[in-house]
């Protein structure tokens, strides 16, 4: 029964005054159905059984999701069921997503120009791989074109590395950046009063934009970053497993280059990058011609053991500059130290703690006139190839061998065939009981003729492989160690003490 039907019924019973029975005949009706509407004060249509949805072998996944991560959004949700064999569109997601979430605020949206402004923030993502991480974001206001960037730590020459990052990205500057009250913009506020980090208002100079900073406690006025950080979260991160801090980094640029920016965004119903190209690009400030130095430089005096310390590691420098100032620089990937000007070393930054890293050639010419010195280095090299050289040394060192010429001459064989096949050689004379440089050579050179043996993919005439040269993985190693190497046999009879 309809609407239509409900209302002529009464219209029939209180004002043409028919009887129930007269009703039921002339509409042709059963008379329960004329009861029925006569008894309705409203007319309520009977709730329909709900029927089945596309989205009902998902549900339970889809609250996983949620569970996990509060604020994942539709989007990020509908590819993972899609994986699952989804095969709905994300409107009826959306809508089923509105009943497990509440309602969001509002706020005012504010226009901005072409090139005029930049908010900038960072987002703690947890830990990544085994260290904790941290994400820049830099977005324009007016195309919404997003930059993203993972460090381990929210220093301020991270911060200043994202910003030097995103300009290059950009190709340009924004004429003003927001931010909040972050401590790598603003030392001290009272009031109207900000005192800035100076270093960060030396970083504005050079490239000449203007810092503007929120009220304290106010995030919605620097609101597209913010619903950018909801958005890289919900979008990139959750779901999404990550090796370490580089593959992260990797992950999040083909997401930026080919989801993020180049998606119909909500606001503007446009491509963020497509609008930065024709209409916000060109009203950039141009870039310096010489990049701000955003690593940290503070001075180091290095010890008699030419070690400098940063970060609780120790990292060595040329026994030249043994005890003396110099002055270090670092950023989230490399270590540098310099005598005045002058570059004198270059390492790896380790983010372990009370670690040495060293450089072997920077005792090279020390250890010279100390022989006993060479042998620890030497054993400590050997013991730096695992647990399996651990051992191997332990059983030699109860053995009639000359220990010292031992070390020597096993790590004449890593200088000369690498890490991985003396460890090789190692675990396989462990298993033999066969300690000495000697055992260790001649099975190096047997894996070697069995690998020789083995015939290359390819047509059998070929007499070189292009496509097995270019993927095959070869250990480099300084030409002048073979000269070195050659000279260990010649003096392997002679006293070493001689």
């Amino acid at each position: 029964m309809n609407i239509e039907t409900w209302g002529y019924i009464r219209h029939l019973f209180f004002v043409e005054k028919l009887s129930k029975k007269a009703i039921a005949r002339q509409l042709n009706l059963d008379p329960k159905t004329v009861r029925r509407a006569l008894a309705k004060d409203t007319f309520q249509r009977q709730p329909s059984p709900p029927r089945p949805s596309k989205l009902d072998d998902f549900k339970e996944k889809i609250r996983a999701l949620i569970t996990a991560y509060p604020g994942i959004s539709a989007v990020r949700i509908h590819e993972e069921i899609r994986e699952a064999r989804y095969n709905g569109g994300i409107s009826i997601l959306r809508d089923y997503l509105r009943t497990l979430r509440p309602n969001r605020k509002a706020f005012l949206y504010i226009r901005t120009f072409p090139g005029e402004e930049a908010q900038v923030d960072w987002a703690s993502t947890g830990m990544i791989g085994d260290r904790k991480s941290s994400c820049f974001l830099m977005v324009l206001s007016f195309s919404k074109l997003l930059y993203i960037e993972f460090f381990p730590s929210q220093t301020l020459e991270n911060f200043l590395a994202g910003h030097l990052h995103a300009f290059n990205y950009f190709e340009g500057v924004p004429k003003k950046i927001r931010y909040d009250n972050l401590k790598s913009v603003v030392l001290n506020r009272l009031g109207p009063n900000i005192q800035f980090n100076r270093r960060f208002l030396d970083f504005a100079a050079h490239y000449l934009f203007d810092p503007s900073v929120c009220n304290v406690r106010s995030p919605q006025e620097k609101g597209r970053v913010e619903n950018a950080v909801k958005y890289v979260k919900n979008n990139f991160i959750a779901g999404r497993t990550f090796t370490s801090l580089t593959d992260c980094n990797q992950q999040a640029v083909t997401w930026k280059d080919h989801t993020a920016n180049v998606r119909i965004h909500g606001t503007t119903k446009a491509r963020p990058i497509e609008l930065f190209r024709e209409k916000e690009q060109p009203f950039l400030i141009p870039l310096p011609k010489i990049d701000y130095d955003t690593r940290m430089v503070c001075p180091v005096k290095s010890s008699s053991q030419g070690l400098v310390c940063f970060d609780t590691n120790r990292y060595s420098v040329p026994f030249t500059h043994v005890a003396m100032a110099l002055t270090l620089k670092a950023d989230d990937q490399f270590v540098s130290v310099y005598d005045k000007e002058q570059i004198i070393t270059h390492h790896t930054r380790s983010y372990q703690k009370h670690q040495i890293i060293e450089d072997p050639v920077h005792v090279k010419g020390l250890l010279a006139g100390r022989p006993h010195g060479a042998t620890f280095k030497q054993r400590d090299a050997i013991l730096a190839l695992g647990e399996s050289a651990k051992q191997y040394l332990e059983n030699m060192a109860k053995t009639e061998l000359h220990i010292n010429k031992q070390f020597k001459n096993i790590t004449g064989l890593i200088d000369l065939f690498g890490k991985t096949e003396v460890v090789a050689a190692i675990e396989q004379a462990l298993q033999h009981r066969a300690f000495g440089h000697e055992y260790l050579r001649n099975i190096i050179f047997a894996n070697r003729r069995k690998r020789a043996d083995t015939k290359p993919p390819g047509s059998p005439s070929s007499k070189i492989n292009p496509e097995l040269i270019r993927t095959t993985w070869v250990e480099e190693r300084n030409p002048e160690i073979y000269d070195q190497y050659c000279n260990i046999q010649e003096h392997d009879n002679e006293d070493p003490d001689s």
